[in-house]
């Protein structure tokens, strides 16, 4: 009778921790809501945001380059000696030819100048490429943004999913102890009466023992995947044991591949726009040989007095120009032919890197279609097998009471069938893995 209460307050145990374990969650989380928390909480996905506002920055500032250059121009220069010219002495006089030289001055020991120069670029095509090259970095931000999101998805969809499979594998050890509580009580009755030998209630003892272990780990294993699930969504201030999952069923199944999503991953989009940068760099070195073309502009006053004295009257003399400025390069010291020899190069290496990818992408996808099934069908057969074994193991228990059969027969029918649930459980694991690995491989790993 002593025994019989140990056994129902063990189970009552068992089931209540559960029960309170399960209703103490303040919030329910659903895998939609697991990665919208994840993809806005981690801050490698707050980083690639910010690289992104950081190239559109970038791209508003070479647009400036083309707004006018407006600068506010003085210079003061003292002479100490002043520089000295020739004229013909018939400068001087135009009516007495003369072969004679005649020294002059130039300019005063002091002069000045101030005033505004303005210059208006027209024609600059390496800034328009500058230009372009900023907003195809915009793009290699973003792209690098979804495929961090990409990444952080599937992170998230396995840990959720593992963590109900988990769940449910708790749920089956708190069976499996009770199951193996039940038959330890009845050896422990017949070893009373000495029906039994002391060998028997071993067996049964370590039976037992590995199913409470088993138990114990299964509740270990929740509590470690769910901390790992709120270091994933970024929610780390949360309790592990108040996490509480809403059920998620692998229902979507397994179809065909679309090429179009596979070209669309995220780590192809990226291959091709660096192609895109680079044809764009090979566009940037041919502008070298362009035209400069600027409008420029100055308006200001020059003055040369023989002392320091910005107002001495009359000494100041207007000053203005506006004219167009033309430019042609025609070296660099460079090789540019070279250059665009070696940007073709990196193109061609991407053109292959991009083949690649997607040949892998397929691949991956097909294999994770043939893991898949044949999990799958693991599964079922699996499943009909535990749930074939349970009902013998309840049936071998009713006749062990009526010593129809021995406890070896029993206890190899508990050992098996605690095998095969702890192999259903690495099946369901592997289809988790093998149905987002199909997912991921083609293109549709979107909630």
């Amino acid at each position: 009778m002593k025994n019989n209460v140990w056994y129902i307050c063990l189970i009552s145990c068992l089931l209540l921790s559960g029960f309170f374990k399960m209703n103490a969650q303040s919030t329910v989380w659903t895998l939609d809501k697991a990665i919208e928390a994840a993809q806005k909480n981690r801050k490698i996905v707050a980083s690639l945001e910010k690289e992104y506002k950081i190239n559109q920055l970038r791209t508003k500032e070479l647009n400036a380059k083309y707004l006018p250059r407006v600068a506010l121009n003085y210079n003061y220069q003292y002479n100490p000696i002043i520089a000295t010219s020739v004229l013909p002495a018939e400068a001087f006089n135009s009516h007495q030819a003369s072969e004679g030289m005649v020294p002059v001055k130039l300019g005063a020991n002091y002069s000045q100048s101030a005033g505004v120069l303005l210059q208006q670029p027209l024609v600059d095509m390496a800034i328009s490429k500058l230009i372009a090259e900023s907003k195809l970095q915009e793009k290699l931000a973003a792209l690098n943004e979804k495929e961090a999101k990409l990444e952080l998805t599937y992170e998230v969809s396995k840990v959720y999913l593992n963590i109900v499979v988990a769940e449910e594998q708790e749920k089956e050890a708190v069976g499996d102890t009770a199951r193996t509580a039940l038959s330890l009580e009845t050896i422990n009755q017949k070893y009373k009466y000495k029906r039994v030998l002391k060998t028997d209630v071993n067996d049964a003892k370590v039976t037992h023992n590995n199913a409470v272990q088993k138990y114990r780990n299964a509740v270990n294993n929740v509590l470690v995947l769910k901390q790992y699930f709120l270091y994933v969504i970024g929610s780390e201030s949360l309790i592990a044991s108040a996490v509480k999952l809403e059920k998620y069923s692998l229902e979507e199944g397994i179809g065909n591949l679309d090429d179009n999503l596979i070209e669309a991953l995220p780590q192809i989009e990226i291959l091709k726009t660096q192609n895109e940068v680079l044809e764009n760099k090979k566009k940037l070195e041919r502008t070298k040989y362009s035209p400069l073309i600027t409008i420029n502009g100055y308006l200001g006053a020059d003055q040369f007095t023989e002392n320091l004295n910005p107002f001495q009257q009359n000494s100041w003399y207007g000053n203005s120009y506006v004219g167009v400025s033309l430019k042609l390069p025609f070296s660099f010291g460079e090789n540019t032919a070279k250059r665009i020899d070696q940007l073709k190069f990196q193109q061609n290496q991407n053109k292959d890197r991009i083949t690649e990818d997607i040949n892998k992408s397929k691949y991956n996808a097909l294999n994770a279609v043939t893991v898949y099934a044949n999990v799958l069908e693991q599964l079922k057969t699996v499943s009909e097998n535990s749930k074939l074994t349970s009902e013998i193991v309840m049936i071998y228990q009713d006749r062990y009471k009526f010593d129809q059969i021995s406890f070896n027969e029993l206890n190899d029918k508990e050992i098996k069938l605690q095998n095969l649930e702890l192999f259903q459980n690495q099946l369901k694991k592997q289809l988790i893995v093998s149905w987002l690995d199909w997912k991921k491989a083609a293109g549709k790993l979107v909630w």
